[in-house]
């Protein structure tokens, strides 16, 4: 079983003094905003508790947390952390309490997504966070943005994602399996499609960016 960090370079710092890297962290991803590091933590035991230097989010089963720069945090089999690279203002809830005793905020996804399984739960000023779920055999178009998403494929998926220019034709362009931890990313002038090729329900975590920081 794979466990996925998103942050900056997977260090953090104990009691003021720089830590050392963790062993296990492996790229799989990075931007500007975030950096993508696999940990399979599942053959090594569990990681020490130790401090990220920004902001982070992380998904564990069906919950999403967040927290601040520096404060204690251990990676546990299967989560998935994304540790934000740009200052975040104005966190708050959305549909989920993700701020324990904090107003949740709940409205729909954008327009782009109508028709689509997404129930936002978390966002600051610069960043969204939702979850998305599709059906066994359904098919879903990603909608173009001029900053594309982050999709992150969550615990138990298995899908596959097509990808093609825009403006070509069905059936052209590539195919990708993806699992467990894996990320979908393309640039706004490819229409990409997913499709759960499982048989329980698909599903991917959503970061949206926009706002402030961009």
């Amino acid at each position: 079983m794979r466990f996925v960090t998103i942050c900056l370079i997977g260090t953090g710092y104990m009691a003021g003094q720089p830590a050392a890297p963790e062993p296990y962290h492996h790229t799989v991803y990075e931007d500007a905003r975030v950096r993508i590091l696999e940990v399979p933590l599942e053959s090594h035991g569990p990681a020490a508790p130790h401090r990220h230097d920004t902001d982070l989010v992380w998904v564990n089963g069906t919950e999403i947390h967040f927290s601040r720069a520096n404060v204690p945090h251990a990676e546990r089999n299967n989560e998935v952390i994304i540790e934000l690279l740009q200052p975040q203002t104005s966190p708050h809830n959305v549909c989920g309490e993700i701020l324990p005793g904090e107003y949740l905020h709940c409205h729909e996804p954008g327009s782009e997504w109508l028709g689509a399984n997404l129930q936002m739960q978390f966002e600051t000023d610069q960043t969204r966070f939702g979850i998305l779920q599709i059906a066994p055999n359904a098919k879903l178009a990603v909608p173009p943005a001029d900053v594309a998403p982050l999709l992150i494929a969550l615990e138990g998926t298995e899908a596959e994602a097509i990808s093609r220019a825009n403006g070509a034709t069905a059936g052209s362009g590539s195919r990708r399996t993806l699992k467990t931890s894996d990320v979908v990313r393309y640039p706004a002038d490819q229409v990409t499609e997913i499709q759960n090729t499982g048989k329980t329900a698909a599903r991917f975590l959503i970061v949206e960016f926009g706002g402030p920081g961009e």
